[in-house]
């Protein structure tokens, strides 16, 4: 009798090594399983307190929703917010800048008193004295030279002024009209 293993017509597993490979994917496919309910959990938690504290908001909200406006009231708002733009821009226009200016223009002798803005026809009327009827000529001749080309000389006459002495003396007093100076 001859006797022979035959090794190759069976193929061998080592059952134990599998036992424990296998039971370590299904420990961590177990552990990984926990972990994901963990999450769902929470964020299922999460959502419902956002739910909550929306539900919240809008019962705050429920009460101040504005109300539909007629068509007069919808005018008379337009109007309200006309006349805003418009005190809106009279602010944004820059003083300091026309006074610096006038500064410059302004020849000796010649002394501003007043600054009367028209912003209805964008004008400004100023009153002001001045020692001689030359000092006033180059007053108007330096405001047309720059870039007020609109420049009227409104009133002028005569009027008594200190002379820092403790006496008087006679100057003419103006008025000029800039126009289109806003």
């Amino acid at each position: 009798m001859k006797l022979s293993i035959n090794l190759a017509s069976r193929r061998y597993l080592d059952q134990r090594a599998l036992k424990m490979v296998l039971s370590g994917v299904i420990v961590l496919l177990l552990f990984v399983l926990a972990i994901q309910g963990n999450a769902y959990f929470e964020n299922r938690q999460l959502a419902r307190q956002h739910q909550a504290h929306l539900e919240s908001l809008q019962e705050q909200l429920r009460g101040k929703l504005p109300k539909r406006l007629t068509p007069e009231e919808l005018t008379e708002h337009r109007q309200a917010y006309k006349r805003a733009e418009a005190l809106l821009q009279r602010d944004a226009f820059r003083w300091t800048a026309l006074f610096d200016r006038m500064e410059s223009l302004l020849p000796d002798g010649v002394s501003l008193r007043s600054f009367n803005p028209d912003y209805g026809k964008n004008s400004l009327l100023m009153n002001g004295v001045a020692i001689k009827l030359k000092n006033l000529q180059e007053l108007l001749d330096n405001l047309q030279a720059d870039q007020f080309n609109q420049v009227y000389l409104k009133r002028q006459g005569e009027v008594k002024v200190d002379d820092g002495r403790g006496g008087k003396r006679t100057a003419l007093s103006f008025s000029i009209s800039l126009e289109g100076v806003f």
